[in-house]
């Protein structure tokens, strides 16, 4: 009889443990977010659905046949899920001879305890061009004092802006004067244009609000709203880089996507890496990066061909350099000996 009990309460326990990971799975595919706390939820889903597998084999040692079928499908969803972000995109032929732009993207923490550490690491990474998010005064001075006013002196940078949502787009060569801090309704872009393989790239550095703030779900949701009208607007080719505050597994998130953009790390079968750590010191940092927050969005015309995580010096979130490969450019000429190459055949 105890036997029984045990097993009943436990089945009871499981399946109030199924609930709460469907609605989590269900809000996401119906592209629902209701609050901070779902939003979260969402951006766990990889780890919640492992909860899907232990339900499934203590369903089947129960005979809750019901619930072990239910338990299955979000398993397969699980699948579905997970296996594509290990799968790398086939890289387009064009870009082995395209001239490649190094772009280095860091959260480097207003609270850094060592932010010389991180200037040092992010100059030797020796990048392009940089998107530097949560740029503050003492990481501005430490950068400088690395040598950044020789190897980056092109900058764009609110100077006035001392929040931790302020962003720095530092550059090799010079930015064309295109360039601009733009405000698309809550959200700020630091908006470079970057002369680079004959046209002009836009480099677009942002950081939105983090739905942990108080209020910051509604912020967050209204910014990425006001970034997804904005993104057709928008001249190709484009990168928009920096911490979104955000996993890809939100609906808002995939949207953005939708809009024309390619998740460089998905495509390089890297966006399961995590980059971010709940803390620097203290209990909560001891499981380490667990999340990937920051992420490099293209457009058409440019693909990454590498992507390496860099040392976190102190911040909360690892760097990471890309390798993007920027499609220059048809010359006229080539153009016009196609199209006449192309005529002979027909005739």
């Amino acid at each position: 009889m105890h036997a029984t009990l045990a097993s009943a309460l436990s089945t009871d326990v499981l399946w109030i443990l199924f609930a709460l990971i469907a609605t989590v799975v269900f809000t996401a595919i119906l592209s629902v977010s209701l609050n901070a706390s779902l939003a979260v939820a969402q951006d766990a889903l990889p780890y919640l659905l492992v909860l899907a597998w232990v339900i499934l084999i203590l369903a089947l040692l129960n005979g809750a046949w019901i619930l072990a079928v239910l338990a299955g499908a979000l398993v397969i969803y699980h699948l579905t899920l997970v296996i594509p972000r290990f799968i790398s995109s086939r890289v387009p032929h064009w870009a082995a001879r395209a001239p490649h732009l190094r772009l280095v993207v860091s959260n480097v923490f207003t609270e850094n305890k060592t932010p010389e550490v991180l200037a040092e690491l992010l100059l030797a990474a020796d990048g392009d061009v940089m998107i530097i998010t949560e740029w503050n005064p003492r990481f501005a001075a430490a950068f400088e004092a690395a040598g950044a006013g020789s190897s980056h002196p092109h900058r764009l940078v609110d100077d006035d802006d001392h929040s931790e949502y302020n962003v720095c787009v530092a550059s090799k060569t010079p930015l064309s004067d295109k360039s601009a801090l733009v405000r698309v309704g809550e959200l700020k872009l630091t908006h470079a244009v970057l002369p680079f393989a004959g046209r002009e790239v836009q480099v677009i550095g942002i950081i939105p609000n983090a739905v942990v703030d108080p209020g910051g779900f509604d912020i967050w949701k209204s910014q990425i709203a006001s970034l997804i009208a904005h993104v057709p607007s928008l001249e190709r080719p484009v990168v928009i880089a920096g911490d979104f505050n955000t996993t890809r597994f939100r609906p808002e998130f995939r949207a953005l996507l939708k809009a024309g953009l390619t998740d460089a790390h998905d495509a390089l079968g890297r966006s399961l890496k995590p980059s971010f750590r709940l803390a620097t010191d203290g209990v909560l940092s001891q499981p380490g990066v667990v999340i990937r927050l920051d992420y490099a969005l293209l457009s058409k015309a440019i693909v990454a061909t590498d992507a390496d995580d860099l040392e976190s010096g102190g911040s909360d979130h690892l760097p990471f350099v890309m390798t993007l490969a920027v499609r220059p450019h048809r010359r006229p000429a080539a153009l016009l000996n196609r199209r006449s190459q192309s005529q002979n055949k027909t005739r």
